[in-house]
């Protein structure tokens, strides 16, 4: 998981950026993500997210901020996960089989790249700030809608079944958003693979 300058700065404040600085963040959002998960938002504390990361509390601090700074910047880095996922998947290609291919193969690697935070991201939705809550689900949006067009377009070409767009986009997306509840990296299956099956689900030719 890497914060970006803007989200450092949202959620800790201005901050030193050098290399172990950053490591040390790094290491306090992973351990962060991984005490929400078990423990849940309301119940977890600052106080294991040390112990997780072998740190002191005071530590967790100075390198992030508070309980809720942590589940800020995790949300936040997920956000820009779902974004980098549209972003790179349209620019595959300007033909919409290949944009779709590229959209469902990056936001699968991305959800199982950091499925504890995407984890922590669905399950503690409500307990964000209004204003970030706001900001992902304008993102969330855009995302939908660039996929619903993109099947739009492959519904123009008999590609891809009749029916709502938007409907039809929720449900390719949902595809790779649940993984973090069942996927594991010792499986048979690597996350591209993975993401492979679900193209061939939505009817997408072989590469």
């Amino acid at each position: 998981m890497a914060a970006s300058e803007g989200n450092r700065r949202e959620a800790g404040g201005e901050q030193a950026t050098t290399p172990d600085h950053t490591a040390k963040r790094l290491a306090i959002l992973e351990g962060a993500a991984e005490v929400f998960v078990r423990r849940g938002f309301a119940a977890g504390t600052t106080k294991e997210i040390a112990a997780e990361v072998g740190l002191s509390q005071p530590a967790i601090y100075h390198y992030v901020g508070s309980k809720h700074d942590l589940l800020r910047e995790i949300a936040l880095h997920v956000d820009e996960e779902m974004n980098g996922a549209l972003a790179r998947g349209l620019a595959v290609s300007e033909e919409p089989g290949r944009q779709l291919r590229g959209i469902i193969h990056e936001f699968t690697a991305a959800v199982v790249r950091d499925r504890r935070a995407f984890a922590v991201f669905w399950q503690e939705l409500y307990s964000l700030p209004d204003d970030v809550r706001s900001r992902i689900a304008e993102d969330e949006r855009t995302f939908v809608t660039a996929v619903a067009a993109i099947v739009a377009a492959l519904q123009a070409e008999h590609r891809m079944p009749p029916g709502s767009p938007i409907v039809l986009a929720e449900a390719v997306l949902s595809m790779p958003s649940w993984m973090y509840h069942w996927y594991r990296p010792a499986g048979p299956l690597s996350a591209s693979e993975i993401a492979e099956l679900y193209c061939r689900l939505v009817g997408l030719d072989p590469p």
